[in-house]
């Protein structure tokens, strides 16, 4: 499968501009269809904490986008926005299959206290696992990525493919890079880890999205400007290196 991961930068809360820009980045390039499309964490308002802007007409204004891109490419889409439910406002990514449907959804579990998202968003409860082509894929958004008991609990649902979407800042951009790569090696599966560039209000963001392959080999990397990470990956290099050190098989735990 070909993957196609969009680093860009988020104009603050300006959801109409971002769909453009997306869009713009996509027409650049040629898609092959039945490709999986990834973009950042919140990509439509970068990482607001404003829930009246933000989960604003929402889910119908960027589900729409979304659902209009994945048939228009004929491809996957994975995505981050902020959906409100029942008064709850969720930092949600969602996926569409190549002729439009959403195929499920994922709320991310651990909300980051230190810049207050604990104090707007509700924190989702489950570990989710999709089918995408050949591949059980297991979303995973931003701070999630510190926790490996949620990538195990992916594993146990027969996850091969993690992608983790993120809004993650420079000053730790090397705990980034090392967490997604730990992440493929520990799980045996691919890593493919989509982050933001650019300023913020309160952040500075340096792009890095990447992939790891499961030995933690890296297929592919940006810098810190607006671009596509391109890689390719298969499911039998995660099903062979599995059966040849099969390391998940003899975890006690």
């Amino acid at each position: 499968m070909q993957i196609y991961g969009i680093q860009f930068d988020p104009k603050w809360e300006e959801k109409d501009y971002n769909y453009r820009e997306v869009e713009r980045i996509l027409e650049a390039e040629k898609i092959t269809e039945n490709s999986l499309i990834v973009l950042p964490e919140m990509f439509a308002t970068g990482f607001s904490l404003n829930t009246e802007i933000t989960s604003s007409d929402e889910p119908v204004k960027t589900t729409s986008f979304l659902r209009q891109l994945s048939i228009r490419y004929q491809s996957w889409i994975l995505a981050g926005i902020v959906e409100r439910n029942n008064q709850q406002n969720f930092n949600r990514l969602i996926c569409f299959s190549p002729d439009g449907q959403n195929i499920g959804n994922y709320d991310k579990i651990h909300l980051i206290s230190q810049g207050g998202e604990d104090k707007v968003h509700t924190p989702g409860t489950q570990c989710r696992v999709f089918q995408v082509d050949e591949f059980t894929l297991c979303p995973i958004i931003c701070y999630d990525l510190r926790f490996p008991e949620l990538f195990r609990k992916g594993v146990k649902k027969g996850a091969n493919l993690f992608v983790v979407i993120a809004c993650w800042p420079a000053v730790r951009i090397e705990h980034w890079k090392s967490l997604l790569q730990a992440r493929a090696i520990e799980n045996q599966a691919y890593v493919v880890g989509i982050n933001r560039t650019g300023n913020e209000p309160q952040n500075l963001y340096t792009g890095n999205s990447m992939i790891f392959g499961p030995k933690g080999e890296n297929i592919s990397q940006l810098g810190k400007e607006t671009d596509i990470l391109k890689g390719y990956i298969e499911i039998e290099q995660v099903l062979k290196w599995r059966k040849d050190f099969p390391a998940l098989k003899q975890s006690k735990i």
